[in-house]
């Protein structure tokens, strides 16, 4: 939706990098580090305080949104009720921004005075159009702005050895009907030894983000997580090739 107000209004989706960002954000409780072996010697009975949210910390995602987004609001933003990781400016010149932990997406007719501004209390860059963002590959033209997901198929294509198949135009075989596997057909799809449930998974990825035509499929794939045959890997497998195909949603 953000996305397509951006085009609708012809603007530009800029990237925004903070470097080391979690470093940025305090930790409002008390977590204790050992002090690795070989530091110093006399101080084996004394632990580090971590006063920063460090990377690999548990709490360190929801430390750095809660710095940023304080100081978003001092500055002027509201939070989507929708979406708290969706910020907006009003003003003359509006402007939106949306995090995902520390990938920042913004847009606006005007950014200059909120880049000086978070540039003077970050270490910032505002990288420009943005080329990609959270595995989606980000296209500008005038008035449209479009994702694709086409780098992440070629891979699935690759992982599950389908980068030479031929195309097909339906999602699934057509005449058929997934339903239960017989004995005989899960015993035939566990000696291919290969993991169902992540398979399907990989395609919940694309559905959820550019890829909605897979939804009803991957939905009666994933009724069979526990037991899967033959016949729902061959499902999986064909829904492959009709990712393979020229379709407009790519």
């Amino acid at each position: 939706t953000l996305i397509s107000h951006a085009a609708a209004n012809n603007l530009s989706l800029k990237h925004l990098d903070i470097a080391s960002a979690f470093l940025n954000a305090p930790l409002d409780e008390d977590v204790y580090l050992a002090i690795p072996q070989g530091f110093d010697r006399d101080k084996r009975n004394v632990c580090l305080k971590i006063k920063k949210a460090i990377y690999s910390l548990n709490q360190a995602p929801l430390a750095w949104y809660r710095h940023l987004s304080l100081w978003l609001v001092k500055f002027g933003f509201s939070i989507s009720k929708a979406d708290s990781c969706v910020f907006y400016l009003k003003s003359n010149e509006p402007i939106w921004l949306f995090l995902h932990v520390d990938d920042i997406g913004i847009f606006g007719k005007n950014l200059m005075g909120f880049k000086n501004a978070i540039e003077r209390e970050f270490q910032t860059k505002l990288l420009g159009s943005a080329e990609l963002m959270l595995g989606r590959k980000i296209v500008h033209e005038p008035k449209t702005i479009t994702l694709t997901q086409s780098h992440y198929i070629d891979s699935l294509l690759e992982i599950y050895g389908m980068t030479n198949c031929k195309p097909t135009a339906t999602p699934l075989i057509p005449n058929s009907h997934i339903k239960a596997a017989s004995r005989t057909d899960q015993e035939e799809f566990l000696s291919l030894k290969v993991n169902y449930r992540s398979a399907v998974g990989s395609l919940s990825y694309l559905s959820t983000a550019t890829r909605p035509d897979l939804s009803y499929l991957i939905s009666a794939l994933s009724q069979f997580f526990e037991n899967p045959g033959i016949l729902h890997w061959k499902a999986f497998l064909h829904v492959l090739k009709y990712l393979k195909g020229p379709i407009m949603l790519v």
